[in-house]
């Protein structure tokens, strides 16, 4: 054990050095800088979605945090318009891990909602959290707040640990510049209006999900997280075209459970562009119905849940 604590504390100043001396490198061209720790992109809109969320005066009613089913699918404003206060805070391919470290962030930015909906999209069940981690590193201008780094140190991922390190250096020093567009629109609040094409056709081949290891000590903390501040917790599994296929988790149990297949429009193909991610207009009638079904919840009303 000792010789393990000896090696890890040599490891670290290494690590450092070696991060420097990257850095350094990259200044020289921005074809460096590529090569050695990628570019920020508006994809996804993390680069919109973390400032917009940090400069608000105080929480939301409702916080949603999830994938890009729900950054693409849940628009705050039909909320907005029954009265409950909402903002959209999630990212590509974000799994629990990365929920867990985003609900902290938002506690430390003395933002605390007082309801969380969760999209628990199944397919991110048996995700590591390294692609989302990587999203809110590197195409993110707040990278060089704690919560995130942590999130990319947790991960035990070097190439990750790595990006977050520069991108966070570099962030303390000043935003992005000119980044790579995207033609999807970001809408305040956390929403990304998706400008894609209908479906064009589709075969249903459904996986089966399971929830591995690492998500469900995630969605524990979450839960615990939750019960400690007060925050109430409502599940949301998004409608899709061909719906995955799973057994409710164990964790998950007791919770509400709103299901987004039960909306009447679900299986429209036209209102998607992949069988998971709703089109921008697809996403606005979706969230029409999914904002009366939380309103049903927050006023004890019957909604659609299981």
């Amino acid at each position: 054990m000792k010789q393990f604590v000896i090696h890890t504390l040599g490891f670290v100043p290494a690590l450092l050095l070696g991060v420097a001396a990257m850095i350094m490198l990259a200044q020289a061209h921005p074809r460096i800088s590529y090569m050695l720790f990628g570019v920020a992109s508006e994809y996804g809109h993390t680069i919109e979605r973390t400032p917009d969320f940090a400069k608000r005066e105080k929480g939301p009613d409702v916080l949603f945090l999830g994938s890009s089913t729900c950054y693409r699918g849940m628009d705050p404003r039909p909320f907005e318009t029954r009265g409950i206060q909402a903002f959209n805070l999630c990212s590509s391919s974000q799994t629990f891990f990365n929920t867990d470290h985003l609900l902290h962030w938002s506690l430390d930015e003395e933002k605390q909602p007082q309801h969380l909906l969760l999209d628990i999209y199944p397919k991110i069940w048996s995700g590591s959290g390294i692609e989302s981690s990587r999203d809110l590193t590197i195409n993110n201008n707040l990278a060089h707040h704690s919560a995130f780094q942590k999130m990319a140190w947790s991960t035990v991922d070097i190439e990750t640990i790595l990006k977050a390190i520069y991108f966070g250096i570099m962030r303390l020093f000043g935003p992005h510049g000119v980044v790579q567009g995207t033609r999807d629109r970001y809408v305040p609040g956390g929403f990304t209006y998706s400008i894609q094409n209908p479906l064009d056709s589709m075969e249903c081949a459904p996986d089966t999900c399971e929830l591995n290891w690492t998500q469900r000590r995630a969605f524990e903390r979450i839960r615990r997280t939750c019960k400690e501040e007060g925050i109430e917790l409502l599940l949301v599994n998004p409608p899709q075209l061909c719906e995955e296929v799973f057994e409710k988790p164990e964790v998950m149990e007791g919770l509400q459970w709103i299901e987004g297949n039960d909306w009447p429009l679900a299986k429209v193909d036209t209102l998607y562009y992949d069988d998971h991610h709703l089109r921008g207009v697809g996403a606005e009638l979706y969230s029409e119905w999914l904002a009366d079904q939380v309103e049903g919840v927050l006023t004890d009303a019957p909604a659609t849940t299981h």
